[in-house]
């Protein structure tokens, strides 16, 4: 094999060093009409990892990227990886108080940014004394004469990914050099890529699957990428490049493919027959989603389902190109394919239930995993660790699910965002689904709020309303539309319906409804100035 040079690395590092040595001319990725070429990108990064030694950056520390989509989120986080530090890339637009929270939690000697972020940055430094310098390219970008490089091992440390907190806050998930070069070889063989496909992404290099599944793997098969800034005021941006690149591959939760049908109806222009897979994951995957986005624009078996979390380095599973979608026997929940090779699965009770205990085939149940992109821990939080690392690699996601006789994966929602009401479990998403597709609702959510009268909880809906200078009867009907369609299609009655300006309902940075926040938020009266109309 031409590339098995570049296959047989071992470090993410030594992977990218080999790729650059065999294809210096190749695009690595293209963005804002600059086409970065492997052998710029190594060549950038050897003068960015000058100026973090000149600034005292050394083996081991830890380095905070805090960038928007640009080339020199890469030069950095390469040029810290052949120092043998570890960068730590960040949410941009965090907060200030979660943003140091990160610098103290990672204990961060140092932050990389520019100048759009430079205010926030200098702000939440000033709450965390560990963070000795803040540097911009300016203070990076140096001359390589004396430019170092540390060889690393397969079990070093790579970088630190902060979970996007949808259910609490944010933790250093410690990834080594094994568990993403693992990964992103069992993910590029799932997802079918090669050296002739052309991906597009428009996820942010923060996230996991912006950055392993869409950054780090096409270097390995040596796929041109073209990136876009994750903050598209319009989708169609996206669907116009894959048409001018002819795009192969591209990744989008499963809100992305919605805001297409949504937001994109004259479909003039739009040529998406080059398409060969789009993955959808990262939140509950919508087979009316994917049937809307495919019909919408003449596709058909193109939207792949997958599931993966940081914890497990991104990737458990994926269906693969061309397969028929599969729904479980009630045709209730969609398969997110079998577990990628060298992945094991096991689903196992609630750890307040019957601590490992084992599901039988087709009872849903905690999602446990095995794999070599299982996480090293929780950095610097070693009881968190305990709590999701089992004895013999096995990591408990957090998520639950279900897997049929035949080995396919089937995800139904998260534990903690379980809403009890009379002792019934109900999942979020299904409540969601139903007022999703109410005409006037933008977007929706669910959660369950403790009551000590009844004690249960109560069911509310929070829905972001399409019209915000509606009238009060508009709403008024509005209010009892989706009190109906919840009670009608799942038996359940609202307690409270509570209608929200654009933008209210709490997201994680990949687009994870926050329902744990949302909860507080009702219940601390923080909806109350963003409220449209509340019954």
């Amino acid at each position: 094999m031409a590339d098995a040079d570049v296959r047989a690395a071992t470090t993410l590092t030594e992977m990218m060093r080999r790729r650059a040595d065999r294809s210096p001319d190749q695009q690595y990725f293209h963005l804002f009409d600059e086409t970065v070429t492997y052998g710029k990108l190594w060549a950038q990064s050897a003068r960015y990892a000058a100026g973090l030694a000149r600034a005292g950056v050394g083996v081991g520390d830890k380095v905070c990227l805090i960038y928007p989509t640009c080339a020199e989120f890469f030069y950095t986080f390469f040029g810290a990886l052949r120092l043998g530090a570890i960068p730590v890339p960040l949410y941009p637009t965090l907060g200030v108080e979660m943003t140091a929270n990160i610098f103290r939690d990672s204990q961060a000697i140092a932050v990389a940014t520019i100048g759009w972020f430079r205010t926030g940055v200098d702000e939440s430094r000033a709450l965390a004394s560990n963070v000795r310098m803040v540097l911009e390219p300016s203070d990076l970008d140096v001359d390589t004469s004396s430019s170092p490089f540390v060889e690393v091992k397969a079990e070093d440390l790579a970088f630190l990914q902060y979970t996007s907190g949808s259910t609490g806050q944010p933790r250093g998930v410690m990834l080594t050099h094994a568990n993403v070069v693992s990964t992103i070889h069992f993910m590029a063989e799932a997802a079918g890529l090669t050296a002739d496909d052309r991906v597009v992404s428009w996820l942010p290099l923060y996230h996991d699957m912006g950055l392993i599944g869409c950054s780090f793997t096409p270097p390995l098969t040596a796929t041109p990428l073209w990136l876009l800034p994750p903050d598209l005021r319009n989708p169609r941006q996206w669907l116009t490049l894959c048409t001018e690149v002819r795009a192969t591959f591209t990744v989008s939760p499963d809100f992305g493919y919605r805001n297409c049908v949504r937001n994109v109806r004259d479909t003039t222009g739009i040529d998406l027959s080059s398409l060969k897979a789009a993955l959808s994951g990262a939140e509950p995957v919508r087979t009316s989603t994917i049937a809307a986005f495919e019909s919408h624009f003449g596709l058909e078996r193109i939207v792949r389902p997958c599931y993966g979390l940081a914890e497990a380095t991104l990737a458990v599973a994926i269906v693969p190109r061309g397969a028929p979608l599969r729904l479980d026997a009630n045709r209730r929940f969609l398969s997110v394919g079998r577990p990628c090779r060298g992945v094991s699965v096991r689903i196992l009770a609630p750890q307040d239930e019957a601590p490992n205990a084992e599901r039988p085939m087709g009872e849903e149940g905690e999602i446990c995993v095995k794999s070599p992109g299982v996480m090293k821990g929780y950095y610097n939080n070693p009881v968190a660790t305990a709590k999701v690392l089992m004895p013999g690699g096995w990591l408990r996601t957090g998520d639950l699910g279900f897997v049929d006789a035949e080995g396919f994966l089937y995800i139904t929602g998260r534990l903690k965002d379980l809403i009890i009401l009379g002792g019934v479990n109900v999942l979020p998403a299904d409540i969601e689904e139903v007022v999703d597709h109410i005409e006037g609702v933008r977007y929706s959510a669910a959660v369950g709020i403790d009551s000590e009268r009844t004690g249960t909880q109560r069911l509310h809906v929070v829905a972001e309303v399409r019209s915000e200078n509606a009238s009060p009867d508009d709403y008024h009907g509005l209010v009892r539309e989706i009190t109906s369609r919840v009670h009608k299609a799942r038996g359940h009655r609202p307690a409270r319906v509570i209608l929200v300006r654009s933008s209210t309902i709490p997201k994680t940075s990949s687009g994870k409804i926050q329902h744990s926040r949302l909860a507080q938020m009702i219940q601390e009266g923080e909806l109350g100035e963003r409220i449209v109309y509340g019954d």
